[in-house]
């Protein structure tokens, strides 16, 4: 409840990569919290530790703001996933970000919502198929 300790799974300690494109947000959310070691914190300055806190604090007001019907904070993890699968990201480094034990766990849980239909499958070996093309027709007319 607000100590910092031990985390729920021995994969959870991890170091989690700082996406560049939002550093900007976060040092404009790090103004709003008085530059303290906590990003999010409450109206008293007290970090927001918890799903619950952040749900009860302020989750649902941003919601309504934005006229989106209520869902769990826990979808935004889901979204983060499936966004980074479609747009190609190594399911390795996803799966680090989301604290799996292993990409299996990664792939068994998000492969499902992963549409790709504008993805020219097989497209590398292209070059590869040309490239012997181009080796084998110089190889027969040296025969030649």
């Amino acid at each position: 409840m607000g100590r910092i300790g031990k985390t729920k799974t021995k994969s959870s300690k991890r170091v989690i990569d700082m996406i560049d494109v939002l550093v900007p947000y976060l040092k404009e959310q790090q103004k709003l919290t008085g530059h303290c070691e906590y990003v999010f914190t409450d109206k008293k300055g007290m970090h927001i530790y918890d799903i619950k806190r952040i749900r009860d604090y302020s989750w649902k007001d941003v919601l309504k703001q934005c006229e989106i019907k209520y869902r769990p904070i826990y979808h935004t993890r889901h979204t983060f996933a499936t966004v980074m699968l479609e747009n190609g990201e190594d399911v390795l480094w996803v799966s680090h970000m989301l604290g799996h034990k292993n990409s299996s766990i990664t792939l068994s849980t998000y492969a499902r919502y992963v549409k790709r239909k504008d993805k020219n499958r097989g497209a590398f070996l292209e070059a590869t198929v040309a490239q012997n093309d181009t080796i084998m027709a110089l190889s027969e007319n040296e025969v030649a």
